[in-house]
């Protein structure tokens, strides 16, 4: 009984969090294939007045279908099982819902079972799906959070090169265009060149962290850090 209510909790949770995100991300600015061209889509002009967006028919489409797979995984006592379903479900989001904020969120999903529910991770795999992203939706508010989930994962597994290409775009972005990234990507991005042996660099990663965010979660091993590198 308690499994099942933990199950309905999570469906109920995440399905709200679909319709928010639907929400959310129509009124970014994302990317829509035009011509086969990319282009910023403009801000809806109901969510740019403050109003309710209510989801398109195909934006409808594609929260019927990520449904389906949240089913799969709530039904289902073995979840590695039903995983080949629930991927297949978001591709079809993905393939057949490209210009909709859940394909973009099926992205997430899809990378997440590469490196959580694989064993060991496919990272050949995550790294595909993410790169299509990123050439996809450049401007999209997920791409730090799937940039965070892939970069963790390397993060404990120590793969400290592939650590280095996720976070350093993060960085570039922020140095060079004042673009704040999420905490993690900044500290990451000094710990992968600390761990490569690019002392310098590292140094920087470490000052624009605790600069830039004061506070968080790993500002004393960064402080730590920082006293390691500069001992005489």
């Amino acid at each position: 009984m308690k499994k099942y209510f933990i199950y309905i909790i999570f469906t109920i949770a995440a399905i709200s969090f679909a319709i928010a995100a639907i929400s959310l991300l129509s009124a970014c600015s994302t990317v829509r294939q035009t011509g086969g061209k990319e282009r910023p889509e403009e801000i809806r002009p109901a969510a740019a007045a403050g109003k309710i967006v209510h989801p398109t028919e195909r934006e409808a489409g594609s929260l019927r279908v990520f449904s389906d797979a949240l089913d799969l995984i709530q039904s289902s006592k073995d979840r590695k099982a039903v995983l080949p379903q629930v991927e297949n479900l978001y591709k079809k989001i993905i393939n057949d819902y490209y210009d909709t904020p859940l394909a973009q969120e099926s992205y997430w999903r899809l990378i997440s079972i590469y490196i959580d529910d694989y064993s060991p991770p496919d990272y050949e795999k995550a790294e595909s799906f993410y790169m299509e992203f990123v050439k996809k939706y450049p401007v999209s508010p997920l791409k730090g959070f799937i940039a965070e989930t892939l970069g963790k994962s390397y993060y404990r597994s120590a793969q400290w090169d592939k650590l280095l290409k996720v976070c350093t775009p993060a960085f570039r972005e922020y140095t060079e265009e004042g673009r704040r990234p999420k905490p993690s990507l900044m500290f990451m991005y000094a710990e992968a060149n600390f761990n490569l042996g690019s002392v310098a660099e590292a140094e920087k990663g470490y000052e624009i962290f605790l600069e830039a965010f004061p506070g968080t979660g790993n500002s004393i091993k960064a402080k730590t850090r920082l006293e390691e590198i500069r001992r005489p």
